[in-house]
């Protein structure tokens, strides 16, 4: 290849690194990953106990939150780079604003992962799925408890005007409301469908038994993280996806710390089923558009195309290393 000017040839030299800009990493600042307490996040401890992220050269900084709330606020702050969510609690975040991505499934690749349940009062008269038209079933509004719900009983047969839900949004307290009967039936995640099981209540459905998957967890990043730090993202996909991978080979290696991380009660603690976690991959279009259509039917969000909130190449340049 011949130059024909000086021009040409500073553009032959600054080229490659203007295409490795965006993937450069900030050494010395660790990527702050902000993590709720649930079993979902058991990769990103055992990457760290493990040293996996250190292996891929990147310093990972867990940042726990009591709630979403507290998590959310700390994304608004720019306080954490990334962290664990739900999808609609990821759009309802953003709303089109490009404030964060979705760049990866966490659980919920399968029904069994992660599953929600709708459980009935330990005295209660409802026996059946049927049962529970016209039953104000607690919940926490334009949330992926309310999206479950509404998904498991439409599939179920109800008709809109069927379901009827009370806004608890405290997780803890809407338990205690359905085993006290001051409320006759809740959807409530794992492990506390089970803990409340074991206090009486029934279980009527779950979307462990449907045909396909209802509820997912997904890693966000903030959307100029994504821009300035693709190198370090990549690096803690490879460091997650080494966790993942020991994890699903040697489950019962790692009880201790996923009862732990995820809050199992100890009467439960030993035969708890530990899921078998997906691979780090983008979430996919088929899971996305139901999302997207339920939070637009109710206003709650634009109807945000899937390439404005899905990162599908976070694996940056080096992806197939």
């Amino acid at each position: 290849m011949r130059f024909s000017s000086p021009a040409q040839i500073l553009c032959w030299l600054i080229l490659p690194l203007l295409l490795l800009a965006p993937f450069s990493s900030q050494a010395g600042q660790p990527l702050r990953m902000g993590v709720l307490q649930i079993e979902d996040v058991v990769p990103f401890y055992l990457a760290e106990q493990q040293g996996f992220f250190q292996e891929q050269g990147i310093d990972v900084e867990l940042v726990p939150f009591l709630s979403a709330l507290e998590r959310d606020s700390a994304l608004t702050a720019e306080a954490i780079d990334g962290a664990i969510n739900d999808p609609i609690g990821a759009i309802l975040f953003d709303r089109g604003r490009s404030l964060l991505r979705i760049t990866s499934l966490g659980l919920g690749q399968t029904p069994a992962e992660g599953p929600f349940a709708i459980l009935v009062a330990p005295r209660s008269t409802i026996k059946t799925v049927e049962d529970l038209k016209g039953v104000e079933i607690g919940v926490s509004r334009a949330t992926i408890i309310e999206y479950v719900t509404e998904r498991l009983l439409r599939s179920s047969g109800f008709a809109p005007g069927e379901i009827r839900t009370i806004d608890v949004k405290k997780m803890p307290i809407r338990m205690q409301m359905l085993l006290s009967g001051s409320i006759q039936a809740a959807t409530l995640p794992e492990p506390l469908a089970s803990i409340a099981v074991g206090g009486g209540a029934r279980l009527l459905i779950s979307d462990a038994q449907a045909e396909q998957s209802l509820s997912q967890t997904v890693i966000v990043f903030r959307s100029t993280v994504l821009g300035q730090r693709r190198a370090d993202v990549a690096a803690f996909f490879r460091g997650y996806r080494r966790a993942v991978e020991a994890l699903n080979e040697r489950p019962e290696d790692y009880r201790e710390l996923f009862v732990t991380i995820g809050r199992i009660p100890a009467d439960l603690a030993s035969r708890y089923p530990i899921p078998r976690y997906p691979l780090p991959e983008p979430f996919s279009r088929e899971l996305y558009e139901p999302v997207i259509g339920w939070l637009a039917e109710r206003q709650l969000a634009p109807p945000l195309a899937y390439e404005t909130m899905v990162s599908t190449d976070f694996l940056g340049p080096r992806q197939d290393q």
